[in-house]
């Protein structure tokens, strides 16, 4: 069971979130490090495009798996368990193993992270006790997101400077640290458990549907579309290298930070942007954030050989984070059940990304179509949002 927080949850999400942080370096340290070393291991870019989804696609299995045992089963053990289960995934890249090997390494990644996302969001829901939900699971997520500004940097720097197999096996080494921060996270919450938040029906009705859809888009278009192919973008462009100033800078290293910065805005933005949602309304947060979104990559798109383009991924980053807090503290406030809903429609949006993404690249042998892509879905996003809200207002 969860416990809840009934005074401040700060300390014990910050806690959580840190444990959470450090279990993502080695998937993260993954995305930055294969698109620009696949061919060395003996990968194409199809094998690419699997192995960055296939953690989410197991997670379409396991996330309801998740749900179920740990509404039976206290969360510190299991998450202690999880967080080894992760890092011993980490590792097993490290070996630079074939296709097959790889393949079932991610997809224990994928279930251990059924687990810890669904202890931590849940967790931080309950603790916001509903009014401030949104606030807190952007405190959550900020916390969060360093851990994959930390995984991004860390991989890119490590893989340049002592190679694949000591990055890696660092990388897992580290990622242990989590669990005493894990441990000291459920020490630090009251030992009183919660009352179980509002249960929503097990199946959806159409308006969440939608909201599930928007959901798949969301994850889709950002950690899908754009996050998974920046590598190989940049690097089709650039070589592997390229000179900022009188510094050469390595391909994988420039990718890394890029990557990093569209983790640090959720570092930043995610607890001020939570609070923000808390006082307007998730309604009114979605229908701005997916518009903005739409604006944003349809700018990156026509002007992506200009200075535009910087600003308008930013933008496009900030429209994502206030997105998702909106739909997994709206899925998460209606219970267990819904949120293992959106988590599921997440992961698919997140899984079909990459795929989608990838084969682009292999049948056009350019990166250029992604913004058009996530423009168009965010743009359907944006839509229904808008219509999901002037239904509720003739009502």
């Amino acid at each position: 069971m969860l416990r809840e927080a009934v005074s401040s949850p700060r300390i014990p999400i910050v806690f959580l979130g840190i444990a959470v942080g450090f279990s993502l370096l080695g998937d993260m340290s993954l995305y930055v490090v294969l698109p620009v070393a696949h061919e060395a291991l003996g990968l194409s870019p199809l094998q690419v495009g699997i192995l960055l989804s296939a953690n989410r696609w197991v997670r379409i299995g396991t996330n309801h798996l998740a749900r179920s045992i740990l509404e039976r089963r206290e969360a510190p053990v299991a998450l202690t368990v999880v967080l080894v289960g992760g890092a011993a995934a980490t590792a097993a890249y490290a070996l630079a193993p074939g296709f097959g090997l790889f393949l079932v390494a991610r997809m224990v990644w994928g279930l251990c992270w059924s687990f810890i996302r669904h202890i931590g969001v849940m967790t931080s829901v309950t603790a916001g006790e509903g009014r401030r939900a949104a606030g807190v699971l952007g405190l959550y997520t900020g916390v969060v997101q360093a851990g994959f500004v930390v995984g991004t940097m860390s991989a890119s720097v490590l893989f340049d400077t002592v190679g694949y197999r000591l990055a890696f096996l660092g990388i897992a080494l580290v990622s242990l640290i989590g669990i005493p921060f894990e441990l000291a996270a459920f020490r630090t919450l009251p030992h009183r458990l919660p009352t179980p938040p509002r249960q929503a029906p097990d199946h959806p009705d159409s308006h969440s549907i939608w909201m599930l859809i928007r959901g798949f888009i969301a994850s889709c278009v950002s950690i899908g579309l754009i996050v998974s192919t920046l590598g190989f973008a940049l690097k089709s462009r650039f070589g592997d290298a390229v000179a900022l100033g009188p510094v050469m800078v390595g391909i994988t290293s420039l990718t890394g930070a890029l990557i990093a910065a569209h983790y640090a805005i959720g570092v930043v933005g995610a607890p001020p942007i939570g609070a923000v949602i808390d006082r307007i309304g998730r309604r009114t947060a979605e229908i701005v954030g997916f518009t903005a979104g739409f604006l944003a990559l349809t700018a990156a798109g026509v002007l992506g050989h200009t200075p535009v383009l910087v600003p308008s991924v930013i933008l496009f980053f900030v429209a994502t984070v206030a997105c998702k807090l909106s739909l997994f503290s709206g899925a998460g406030a209606a219970g267990s059940s819904r949120f293992a809903h959106m988590a599921t429609a997440s992961d698919l949006g997140a899984a079909a990304g990459p795929l989608v993404g990838w084969i682009a690249i292999e049948r056009l042998g350019s990166a250029d179509a992604v913004f058009a892509i996530g423009a168009a879905l965010y743009a359907v996003a944006a839509i229904s949002a808008l219509r999901r809200s002037m239904l509720q207002s003739k009502m």
